[in-house]
């Protein structure tokens, strides 16, 4: 097993969310919950993502799988750097805060590995307004 976790947290408000009830296909509902817990997926919920990967995953044509991104991107749940290959999932930072001070670092650094000089700015924009709102790191447990 990688670094990443084995699991991603999905907000049970997506099925509120405007942008993702504006998805008009189900097709495109997947290909966004495959975007929050796929394999490639990160801390940062910014990863590179090249699109042979996503077709093998999903089982799609290249098609389909590019309707289906244009259609997230249009709503504005997803952002992609063509160029890096790589996909952002806009508010994925907003629905998973650092949970303090020692996270957020980890985050930070992780941010320095992302290719797309706009995400990497938008990311960091990001952090430096959450780095006043995250709690201080705890206390080391002392052993009994």
């Amino acid at each position: 097993m990688s670094k990443a976790g084995k699991f991603s947290m999905v907000s049970r408000t997506i099925w509120r969310s405007e942008r993702f009830r504006a998805l008009e296909s189900h097709r495109a509902q997947l290909l966004f919950f495959y975007y929050l817990t796929c394999e490639h997926q990160n801390a940062l919920g910014c990863f590179r993502l090249p699109d042979g990967y996503a077709i093998s995953d999903l089982g799609w044509t290249l098609q389909e799988y590019q309707v289906s991104k244009a259609e997230c991107i249009g709503v504005g749940l997803i952002d992609c750097d063509d160029e890096t290959q790589e996909i952002l999932v806009v508010k994925w930072l907003e629905n998973n805060p650092p949970q303090n001070q020692k996270h957020l670092q980890g985050l930070i650094k992780a941010n320095l590995a992302i290719e797309s000089d706009d995400f990497r700015n938008r990311l960091a924009d990001v952090l430096c307004a959450m780095a006043g709102q995250v709690q201080p790191s705890p206390e080391p447990r002392r052993p009994y």
